[in-house]
């Protein structure tokens, strides 16, 4: 197995490149909510599309096989925090779609700027809610993380 030197810690590639993509993941939903505040609505709504289709197309399925391959040994994962970061990871995939799917039908556009109207306020709450959740996440998925690599 191939590994990387990231910040002085020796690294299997594959988690390197999840640690780097969810960094990348992190600064894609930092300039969304700025884009948001700034009345970019565009701009919001494709990087909050990008974000969530690189976490659930690219970096979960990563972890994932990392869990089939058997690296936190086998159910229940003994000694890990490994089952509450698949139950969040559930509940936050499941929050994303719902908020994509709430802004796309809501939103309006009007001299080809895209903008929420006040009924879509549903939208606001459940995508700061997958915004929390996400980041519960990646603060249990960096816990274990430590627990292995550091």
């Amino acid at each position: 197995m191939s590994t990387i030197d990231l910040l002085g810690t020796i690294l299997p590639s594959q988690v390197a490149i999840v640690m780097i993509g969810e960094i990348i993941i992190a600064a894609l939903f930092v300039t969304a909510i700025l884009m948001a505040a700034l009345h970019k609505g565009w701009y919001h709504h494709y990087l909050v599309l990008s974000g969530f289709l690189l976490d659930e197309l690219v970096m979960k399925p990563l972890m994932y096989q990392r869990l089939s391959l058997g690296v936190f040994g086998s159910f229940p994962y003994s000694g890990t925090s490994a089952i509450p970061h698949l139950a969040l990871a559930v509940i936050t995939t499941v929050l994303g779609v719902l908020a994509i799917y709430l802004a796309f039908r809501h939103r309006s556009k009007k001299d080809h700027k895209m903008f929420l109207p006040p009924k879509g306020k549903i939208h606001k709450y459940v995508g700061a809610a997958y915004l929390l959740a996400w980041l519960a996440t990646l603060i249990v998925g960096l816990r274990i993380y430590a627990s292995f690599y550091l």
